[in-house]
């Protein structure tokens, strides 16, 4: 019976490190979606694709101890629950986001659209449209 009971004293610690790391691991998540954000606002796009590996590596380890949260969440039902709302957190900041890439997307489209219409103008200026390109240069050679 004793060994029983530092089972579930143990599991109780084990529960307890679980949520600590889960609740560390979000907030890091946190930190770094409101970076994003503010690097987004700022117009700051250079590092656009870095984030990617940064954000692909927190978030896998989130679903990893998520997943140990929740299976642990059966005997601590509070913790699950608190869990759930700072999933839902980081997930309504996530839709945040895509909003935020989703209208620079349109912008660059928008800017392509804007310089091919250029490119096209500048060819119609051609005096050699549709010839063979012929030498920059003049020749008192024959």
């Amino acid at each position: 019976m004793k060994m029983s009971v530092a089972t579930e004293i143990m599991g109780d610690a084990s529960a307890n490190s679980l949520y600590e790391d889960f609740l560390r691991t979000a907030e890091n998540f946190s930190i770094m979606q409101q970076e994003h954000q503010a690097a987004l606002l700022a117009g700051n796009y250079k590092d656009i694709f870095s984030w990617v590996q940064s954000r692909e590596r927190v978030s896998a380890s989130l679903a990893r101890i998520l997943e140990m949260v929740v299976a642990c969440g059966q005997n601590n039902a509070e913790c699950a629950v608190r869990a759930k709302e700072i999933m839902e957190k980081l997930l309504a900041d996530e839709d945040a986001l895509q909003e935020l890439i989703l209208a620079r997307q349109l912008e660059v489209q928008e800017q392509l659209l804007a310089m091919r219409k250029g490119k096209e103008a500048l060819q119609g200026y051609n005096i050699n449209k549709g010839l063979i390109p012929r030498p920059r240069y003049l020749s008192n050679r024959m």
